[in-house]
């Protein structure tokens, strides 16, 4: 139990971590190959580019779990911990209800994309693995924005939580 409560709240910053340092190593790889043995990897710069695709867009689930979005934040920090909290209830219903629109229009690209057979070019990697990041983190995102809900509804209410 104990280790699901460490997921659930750091889920996303553990995976972006790990994205990154295998980012730098992949590149740290490719920039020893060409410069010391004068070998350039074709591979490296194509699941570099990758990886930052999936950290782009799982970083908009880790911005909805820290509740970091773009707000007008000296208008809410005037307001009691009740109406701020009202405030982010209605912030994050606008998420909600704007994930929850661009679902469908990513399981289409992505059903496309399984449909097309296309593979990259340097790895030859089905390019449907790229192309799920929209909605695999879309749907992480969505639960991530029902659960700050629940916690803001909460205080809403008067409960701390």
């Amino acid at each position: 139990m104990k280790i699901l409560k460490w997921l659930n709240k750091n889920f996303e910053e553990v995976v972006m971590v790990a994205i990154l340092v295998l980012m730098t190593v992949i590149m740290g790889v490719q920039v020893a190959a060409r410069y010391l043995f004068n070998y350039s990897l074709s591979w490296t710069e194509e699941i570099t580019r990758y990886l930052f695709v999936w950290a782009g867009f799982l970083s908009v689930s880790y911005c909805t779990v820290k509740c970091i979005s773009i707000k007008i934040e000296q208008l809410v920090a005037k307001l009691s911990p009740r109406k701020k909290a009202l405030v982010k209830v209605m912030n994050h219903t606008c998420e909600f209800i704007f994930f929850a629109y661009m679902i469908p229009f990513a399981w289409k690209y992505l059903q496309t994309s399984i449909a097309s057979g296309q593979t990259s070019a340097a790895c030859e990697m089905p390019m449907y693995v790229v192309q799920a990041a929209p909605f695999v983190c879309f749907i992480i995102v969505i639960f991530r924005v029902v659960q700050r809900w629940w916690i803001e509804l909460q205080r809403v209410r008067g409960k701390e939580v």
